[in-house]
């Protein structure tokens, strides 16, 4: 399980490999969760991650969690060679931005055309 935290207090991110979902731990509670699917890519060249869902708990939100979710699954998807897809409206918000270019796995329809 893969984990990172920002200090005492803090909101804990935690990989769940078994579970295909990175979550938010503040203590022992699930605040936020990042829910994503493997899938072979349509250009055959490695894993493809679908960021599929962002929960964040109502009040919880608005404190950066999805966010921070969302960043943490976009670096440990970088760190394993992946390439990203985000059917999540949040999650895709972040992946369009410069600093995940290298990771976005375009499909033909974001090319303009069909394959």
């Amino acid at each position: 399980m893969d984990e990172t935290s920002a200090g005492p207090g803090a909101v804990r991110l935690v990989h769940d490999d078994d579970r295909d979902r990175y979550e938010a731990l503040e203590d022992t509670e699930t605040v936020g969760v990042l829910y994503y699917g493997d899938e072979a890519p349509e250009s055959g060249t490695g894993t493809v991650r679908d960021l599929r869902s962002t929960v964040v708990a109502p009040e919880r939100s608005g404190r950066g969690i999805g966010s921070a979710l969302v960043r943490f699954a976009l670096d440990d998807a970088r760190g394993r060679g992946y390439r990203v897809r985000a059917t999540c409206w949040f999650a895709r918000g972040i992946l369009s931005g410069p600093e995940y270019a290298d990771l976005r796995e375009e499909s033909a329809d974001d090319e303009g055309g069909r394959a």
